[in-house]
């Protein structure tokens, strides 16, 4: 493609990443999903945060509302002034204002902060005013909008300062909702600065609005609220109809996120939301918020409670901050955005391999937040693999959180000591020692066994639906 987009942090094409191998060794799967720590969500758009953006905590926050996408009211915006606040759209036309002139070593960076702070409004990207919608993209060459509210027929977007890499396209849509993409030459792709997206056919698409009567995702890149001294990352959300009809649901909290929902994901990925919607149609489960956090490169350190080494030196450790971000920065900012339902018999918690390790630790740490956990071929061994630290076993059997609805899984076989893989005989022993302490299985201890199932994704796809099942049951 000859086109460059900028998703609103960096210069990048659009092009589609591929990684992962069929059946990874676990050391292998551990590496490549901390390879995976760039958004590929929209198309394969890489976002990468920048050093401005690593210190801007979360973004703006002024004026979001929960998931129906609605603006707050003139009354609310405008405080005691009695003035009417701004439209997103009169906002962009003041904007461009300023841009036209502004100097031209500026434009970037002020281009830049508009399309963080319109990321993180109340509505998000596209901007919704009234029976209109303005389109907004980040680009070097021309694009096109095309979507469901004009038959798909691409639309050129403008570009309103000459010479800067800002495009948009106002287009009468009366009706909230629609489906769009972005069109470059023939090729239809997903917007990368969308709030709202989702999956079909045809692979990720955009949307205007939510919707009361059907699911989506959302997107917060670069989210940082007390992130420190960690990195920010892309929060990523299954919004379940139920939630976008006002109604309060429970949340599932969850690692590893880029792999969770794309179905472009390392080896076909979870497809989280689709079990869950599947799940949520038959009367499975009640519906659920599942809020998906992405790794970053330092996934070996923030996932681990305590330091090992397995083969490079010493390593890990920052788990303690990674559950402190969890609880003190992404859940309450869901709290203010979503329509959830508060208290640990509400909040659960999921992650596989060591995304299973810290699920228990965020359990064992803040026990007054999470009423039930997931750890799914957990790498429970941590800590003993090169060192003679704790495990995540020598600390339930000090301190095991009372009350908690525990699920724990695993492939391989035995027999132990030793097994043959996919942490097997660590899980075993992880049941075995909440037997112990008073856990009674199938009432707050469930766990599974899928014999010989390897340590990937796959894998742990195809159990998804039984460790959701159970920690909704807790819910």
């Amino acid at each position: 493609m000859g086109v460059t987009v900028r998703t609103g942090v960096v210069w990048s094409a659009f092009a589609l990443l591929g990684c992962g191998s069929a059946e990874p060794s676990e050391a292998e799967t551990e590496q490549s999903s901390s390879a995976t720590s760039s958004d590929t969500s929209s198309g394969g758009t890489s976002i990468t945060p920048t050093s401005s953006e690593a210190s801007s905590g979360g973004g703006p926050t002024s004026g979001s509302t929960s998931s129906d996408g609605g603006s707050m009211s003139d009354a609310d915006e405008s405080g005691t002034t009695g003035e009417t606040a701004p439209s997103d759209c009169d906002r962009l036309d003041v904007f461009v204002e300023e841009l036209g002139r502004a100097e031209p070593k500026t434009v970037d960076a002020a281009i830049d902060t508009f399309v963080r702070e319109a990321q993180y409004g109340g509505h998000g990207l596209p901007f919704r005013c009234d029976d209109r919608v303005v389109f907004v993209a980040v680009a070097s060459g021309p694009l096109f909008v095309a979507g469901d509210f004009n038959d798909w027929e691409p639309l050129p977007m403008t570009r309103p300062v000459d010479g800067a890499p800002l495009l948009v396209a106002d287009v009468p849509v009366e009706v909230p909702g629609g489906l769009y993409k972005l069109v470059d030459g023939e090729l239809f792709i997903a917007d990368p600065l969308a709030r709202r997206y989702g999956w079909d056919r045809f692979g990720e698409y955009s949307l205007v609005d939510s919707d009361s009567g059907r699911s989506h995702h959302e997107r917060w890149p670069a989210f940082g609220e007390a992130v420190e001294p960690l990195q920010p990352r892309t929060l990523r959300v299954y919004v379940p109809a139920a939630a976008n009809a006002a109604e309060d649901v429970a949340v599932l909290v969850m690692h590893d996120g880029q792999n969770l929902f794309d179905p472009e994901g390392i080896s076909g990925g979870w497809r989280a939301s689709q079990t869950a919607e599947q799940m949520i149609a038959e009367d499975e489960i009640d519906p659920v918020l599942i809020v998906a956090i992405d790794n970053t490169s330092a996934r070996f350190e923030e996932y681990t409670h305590v330091t090992d080494d397995i083969g490079g030196g010493p390593i890990g450790g920052q788990a303690d901050d990674y559950a402190d971000f969890v609880v003190e920065g992404v859940l309450p900012f869901i709290a203010e955005r979503y329509p959830t339902r508060s208290g640990p018999g509400n909040t659960a918690v999921l992650g596989s391999s060591l995304g299973g390790l810290v699920s228990l630790h965020l359990a064992h740490r803040h026990p007054d937040v999470f009423g039930a956990v997931g750890s799914m071929s957990g790498t429970l061994g941590w800590g003993t693999f090169g060192l003679d630290n704790e495990t995540m076993l020598d600390r339930y059997a000090d301190t095991a959180p009372a009350g908690l609805l525990v699920y724990v899984d695993s492939g391989g076989a035995g027999p132990c000591p030793g097994g043959s893989g996919d942490n097997y005989c660590e899980n075993v022993a992880f049941a075995d020692l909440m037997r112990s302490l008073g856990w009674v299985d199938e009432d707050d201890l469930f766990y599974r066994w899928d014999p010989e199932a390897p340590h990937n994704e796959v894998a742990w796809a195809s159990r998804f639906g039984i460790a959701l099942g159970v920690l909704s049951s807790g819910q």
